[in-house]
């Protein structure tokens, strides 16, 4: 999300035939022609234990960071909703920022009223006391939560207490550059000390959502890290392996915690 485009927001997706070739940069893929629906029926309709063991970190960090009526950001959500529900028992307001028209209108429906597919996710974060004790989660989500289509590439600078950006560095385009300036983006767009998570795949080499494919740039552990250090201190990384693979060339997935340089 750039100049123009910008995140799908989460996790990829394998697909048969008929594909269209995506663009290499982030400015020339179709965003707009990706299909919400598809992409959850095969990464968010089942609880994923890779999907579970990352949620319940992200749960735990924010728990433990003493966050309290904040302005959360979640940036790239595309079409996941559990990093802004790990955000949720802290949050004055979370602004969800995607590109994609499609996303966009998936989002602001589901901020509204979410799907019965996110209650498993909502489960996982009530297993600890301090989500538990938010006993109306759709609710809540629809008081503060609130859809913008913007570009991580357009953020403002200095704007959010606490954020959240999943599988949306890795998953904008093929330019490894371009991949180091969403994450500076994301981490410039917080205040400093403000506690975040970061989720990348690492390894991959593309992603179909139906009949369009997207492009992904093949990120390695070290240089991830490196690129969320130069932003950030007390930083937490685990690296979870999914089983079955998600998309072509996945390695693993990244979880990054910590908090931002002044």
């Amino acid at each position: 999300m750039a100049m123009t485009p910008a995140a799908d927001g989460s996790k990829p997706l394998t697909s048969p035939v008929s594909i269209q070739k995506p663009g290499t940069v982030n400015a020339e893929v179709e965003w707009d022609g990706f299909d919400p629906q598809t992409y959850i029926r095969h990464n968010y309709a089942e609880l994923r234990d890779d999907d579970r063991e990352i949620l319940r970190r992200t749960r735990d960090f924010f728990a433990g960071a003493e966050l309290s009526d904040a302005c959360c950001v979640d940036v790239g959500s595309g079409a996941n909703l559990y990093p802004a529900l790990s955000l949720l028992p802290f949050a004055h307001t979370i602004d969800l920022c995607e590109w994609s028209t499609s996303n966009v209108r998936w989002l602001r429906q589901q901020v509204d009223s979410y799907d019965a597919t996110w209650d498993p996710y909502w489960q996982v974060c009530a297993e600890h006391p301090t989500y538990a004790a938010l006993t109306e989660p759709r609710r809540c989500l629809a008081k503060v939560g609130r859809v913008s289509q913007t570009s991580v590439f357009d953020l403002p600078t200095h704007a959010w207490d606490a954020g959240t950006m999943f599988f949306v560095a890795c998953s904008i385009s093929a330019d490894r550059v371009e991949a180091e300036r969403a994450i500076s983006r994301f981490l410039q767009a917080l205040r400093p000390d403000s506690p975040f998570a970061v989720a990348v795949m690492l390894g991959s080499t593309g992603y179909d959502v139906g009949r369009h494919s997207f492009p992904a740039v093949a990120l390695a552990r070290s240089e991830v890290v490196a690129d969320i250090a130069t932003g950030a201190y007390d930083m937490d990384v685990h690296e979870e392996r999914p089983r079955p693979q998600i998309r072509d060339g996945d390695v693993s997935m990244l979880l990054v915690t910590g908090r931002t340089r002044g």
